[in-house]
């Protein structure tokens, strides 16, 4: 189900949801997910029933995505929020698992933000659930 005006995934994205532990089902928190190509290759594959956040701190990226992603949205595969993940009291049913790409709270660049970023998601994610990050081949696991 590609969103009007889709891109294909680039190699990189491709990698990183093949690598991704993703069945039916599956609630999926996606950190700096905008403009949503990996959200609508996630949605794919935790379809019927399962959901994708995007968490995009831009507000422009935020638009872009629910543009792109609108049939995904339509069938209640896939939402967006704007906030940052240092931020961000999410109050909905826990995730599964999140995964993040080139996010700089959590990938080194913004180490000050890191903790914050981190207990967020602790508190987003199931117990014992994983953080997925792009900063290792193919993908670092956090355990949250």
């Amino acid at each position: 189900m590609a969103g009007a005006g889709a891109h294909p995934l680039s190699d990189r994205l491709r990698r990183v949801v093949e690598a991704l532990p993703l069945r039916p089902g599956l609630r999926v928190l996606e950190v700096g997910g905008a403009p949503g190509a990996a959200a609508r290759a996630v949605a794919e594959r935790v379809a019927p029933d399962g959901h994708v956040l995007v968490l995009d701190r831009s507000a422009r990226g935020i638009a872009l995505t629910e543009a792109l992603c609108a049939p995904e949205i339509a069938a209640g595969l896939l939402s967006t929020r704007l906030a940052a993940v240092e931020d961000v009291s999410l109050d909905v049913a826990p995730f599964d698992l999140a995964f993040a790409c080139r996010v700089g709270a959590l990938d080194g660049r913004h180490p000050q933000l890191y903790e914050a970023a981190l207990a967020n998601l602790r508190r987003a994610v199931v117990p014992g659930g994983v953080l997925y990050l792009d900063t290792g081949e193919p993908l670092d696991a956090v355990r949250l």
